[in-house]
C-alpha cells in the first residue's frame, strides 16, 4: 500500500489544491475575499435544503400509512448509483486516459493496477461529494422520522462508502476494454465519444424497459399482496438496478439477519467488482494508453490559395473566439458531458424518473397544471427550465478550460470585450439548449398551453442571461488553469461550486421577492411583468459589469 498510497495521496493534492489555497490564504494573504463571498453564498442554500427537507417530510407522511415508507432509502441510493453510472461515464475516461499527469506516472516503477486504482480512489471520492446532495438529505431525514437506531447510521455510513463502487466498476470495465480497440483507430476521438454516448443510451434504455415491464394493470389481488409487504415499493423502486436493492435493504433491516446478507451482498458484489478492475488493469490499462497522443503522420501540401483561407479566414473576431470556443467545448469528452451533453441528459433523466413509483421530479408541476393556477404553472415551468439551462459548470469554467492555452487568448489581437462576447454567446447558447431540451419534456408529460410556455421560456431565457454572467464573472476572478486532469477544471472546479452557490442564492432572493406579491393578491400577469422588468434589468447590468470587469482583469490573470 506504500507506492499507492503515495500516488493516492498526490492524487489528492492534485485534485482538490486544499495546500495550495491555504497557503495563498494563509501565508500569502491572498484570496481572503472568497470567505465572505462563501458565507453570503451558503445563506442562500439554506432555503433550498429546507425546501428539500420539507418535500421529503411530506413523502415519509405519504407512504407511512401505507407501510412503504422503506421506498424512501431505495430512491435515494438508486438516484445515487444511476447518477455515478451515468455521469461518471466520462470522468472515467478523463481520468484514465486523458490526464496529463500518466506521462509522468507511467515511467515510475509502479504497477499499472497501483496507477489506475489511484484513480479510481479519487474518483470515488469525487462521487461521494457528487450524490452527498441527493442521498443524504433523504437517508438522515428519513432515520429522523422513522426514529431509527444508532444500527440504522451504521449501516448507512458503509452503504454510503460502498455505493458509488458497483456503477464506478462497471463503467471503468467498459471504458477500459472499449479503449483496448479503440486506440488503434485513427479516429479514436470520435469513436471515444460515440462510445460513451452509446453507453448513456443504453443505460437509459435498460432503465426505460425495467419501468414498462412493470408498468402493467395491478389487479386488486395484487394490490393487496403489494401492501402486505413493506419492501413491495422497494423491490419495485430499486428494480432499474438490482444493487440499490440490496442497499436499500441494508439501511432499512439494519443488523437483522435480512439486512447483514443483503450489506454482504453489497459488500461483496463491490470488492468482485473491484478485483475485475485489477485483472483488467495489469492486461490491458496501458495498452490502451499506447498511441494516445500520436498523430497522423499524413500530410497534405496545400495550394497557395488554400493556404491564404487557412490564414485568412474571413471571420471576425467574435465568431472566430466562438468557434475556439467551440472546439475546446467539444473535443474534450469530460467538457462536453459537463457542458453540452448535461443539459440534455438531466431533462431525460427527470423524465425517466419522472415515470418512477416515489417521489417524481415532475409532480409539483403535474398538480400546478391540475390547478388551474397560471402564475404557480408559470413560474414552476420557468424554474424547472432554468435549472435545466444553467446546472452545468460552462460558464463557470469559461477561463479556466483553457487552461495553461489561456496565454493565446492574452496575446491574440483580439479586445477582451470581444473575446468576453464571443465566450459568453457559447455559454448562452449551451443554457438555451437545456431550456429548450426541458421544454420538450415538459411538452410530452404535461398538458399546458402555449400561453402558459411563452411567458415561462421568455423568463427562463432571461434568468439564464443573468446567472451566465454572473458565472463567467466568478471565473474571471479567479480562473483555475494549473490542472493536470481536464475533469479538474470543471467539476473539481472551486468556481463551479461557488457559481452553483451564487444561482441557488439569486433565485432565493426571487422566491423572497414574489412572497409578498403572493400574499397581497397582487395580479398574476403584472408580477410577471415586474419579474420580467427585473430580471431583464439585473441581466443587463450584470452583461455590462461582466465586459468592464474584463477590461480591468484580462491581462492581470497569470497562466
Amino acid at each position: 500500500m506504500g507506492k499507492l498510497g503515495a500516488l493516492v495521496r498526490a492524487g489528492l493534492k492534485s485534485n482538490f489544491g486544499f495546500s495550495l489555497f491555504w497557503h495563498r490564504l494563509l501565508r500569502e494573504k491572498k484570496d481572503r475575499w472568497l470567505i465572505p463571498v462563501f458565507a453570503l453564498s451558503l445563506l442562500g442554500v439554506i432555503p433550498l435544503f429546507y425546501g428539500i427537507i420539507f418535500t421529503i417530510k411530506e413523502i415519509y407522511s405519504g407512504l407511512k400509512p401505507l407501510g412503504q415508507e422503506s421506498a424512501l432509502a431505495a430512491f435515494a441510493v438508486l438516484t445515487g448509483q444511476l447518477m455515478v453510472l451515468i455521469f461518471g461515464i466520462y470522468y472515467v475516461l478523463a481520468a484514465f486516459y486523458f490526464s496529463r499527469d500518466l506521462e509522468m506516472l507511467i515511467p515510475l516503477p509502479v504497477k499499472p493496477s497501483e496507477v489506475l486504482l489511484s484513480k479510481f480512489i479519487i474518483i470515488t471520492i469525487n462521487e461521494y461529494l457528487t450524490i452527498a446532495a441527493i442521498v443524504l438529505p433523504i437517508l438522515l431525514t428519513y432515520g429522523v422520522l422513522d426514529h431509527r437506531g444508532f444500527s440504522y447510521w451504521i449501516i448507512s455510513a458503509l452503504v454510503y462508502l460502498a455505493l458509488p463502487l458497483i456503477p464506478l466498476s462497471i463503467i471503468s470495465v467498459v471504458i477500459i476494454a472499449m479503449m483496448r480497440f479503440i486506440n488503434i483507430s485513427r479516429k479514436k476521438d470520435v469513436l471515444m465519444l460515440l462510445g460513451g454516448i452509446a453507453v448513456l443510451i443504453a443505460a437509459f434504455g435498460f432503465q426505460f424497459l425495467t419501468q414498462r415491464a412493470d408498468s402493467g394493470a395491478i389487479t386488486a389481488k395484487e394490490m393487496a399482496e403489494f401492501l402486505s409487504s413493506p419492501d413491495s415499493l422497494l423491490n419495485r423502486v430499486g428494480a432499474a438496478f438490482p444493487p440499490s436493492i440490496w442497499a436499500a435493504k441494508a439501511i432499512v433491516h439494519g443488523f437483522s439477519g435480512k439486512g447483514l446478507m443483503n450489506l454482504a451482498a453489497l459488500l461483496g458484489v463491490s470488492l468482485c467488482c473491484f478485483g475485475i478492475i485489477i485483472a483488467l488493469s495489469e492486461r490491458l490499462f496501458y495498452r490502451g494508453l499506447i498511441g494516445l497522443t500520436e498523430t497522423s503522420g499524413r500530410k497534405r501540401h496545400l495550394t497557395a490559395d488554400e493556404m491564404s483561407r487557412r490564414v485568412s479566414s474571413g471571420r471576425r473576431a467574435i465568431s472566430a473566439i466562438f468557434m475556439r470556443e467551440f472546439r475546446i467545448m467539444n473535443r474534450t469528452p469530460v467538457f462536453l458531458l459537463n457542458g453540452v451533453l448535461v443539459v440534455v441528459l438531466l431533462p431525460a433523466f427527470l423524465l425517466f424518473m419522472g415515470k418512477s413509483d416515489i417521489a417524481s421530479p415532475t409532480a409539483a408541476l403535474q398538480r400546478a397544471a391540475e390547478s388551474g393556477k397560471d402564475l404557480s404553472t408559470i413560474l414552476f415551468l420557468a424554474l424547472f427550465m432554468v435549472i435545466c439551462g444553467s446546472l452545468n459548470g460552462t460558464s463557470s469554467s469559461t477561463f479556466s478550460r483553457e487552461g495553461a492555452q489561456f496565454w493565446i487568448s492574452k496575446i491574440i489581437p483580439v479586445a477582451p470585450r470581444e473575446q468576453i462576447a464571443a465566450k459568453f454567446l457559447h455559454s448562452f447558447l449551451i443554457g438555451m439548449l437545456g431550456v429548450l431540451a426541458a421544454l420538450v419534456v415538459l411538452a410530452i408529460m404535461l398538458p399546458f398551453k402555449l400561453a402558459t410556455f411563452a411567458p415561462a421560456v421568455g423568463l427562463a431565457l432571461i434568468t439564464v442571461i443573468l446567472l451566465t454572467a454572473v458565472g463567467m464573472m466568478i471565473d474571471l476572478a479567479k480562473p483555475l488553469l494549473d490542472w493536470t486532469n481536464p475533469q479538474k477544471a470543471i467539476k473539481n472546479n472551486f468556481n463551479v461550486f461557488l457559481a452553483m452557490l451564487a444561482d441557488t442564492a439569486i433565485l432565493t432572493a426571487v422566491f423572497f421577492v414574489l412572497k409578498p406579491m403572493f400574499k397581497a393578491g397582487m395580479d398574476g400577469r403584472i408580477i410577471i411583468f415586474a419579474l420580467f422588468v427585473a430580471l431583464s434589468s439585473l441581466a443587463a447590468l450584470s452583461c455590462l459589469a461582466l465586459l468592464k470587469f474584463a477590461d480591468k482583469r484580462y491581462n492581470e490573470i497569470e497562466s
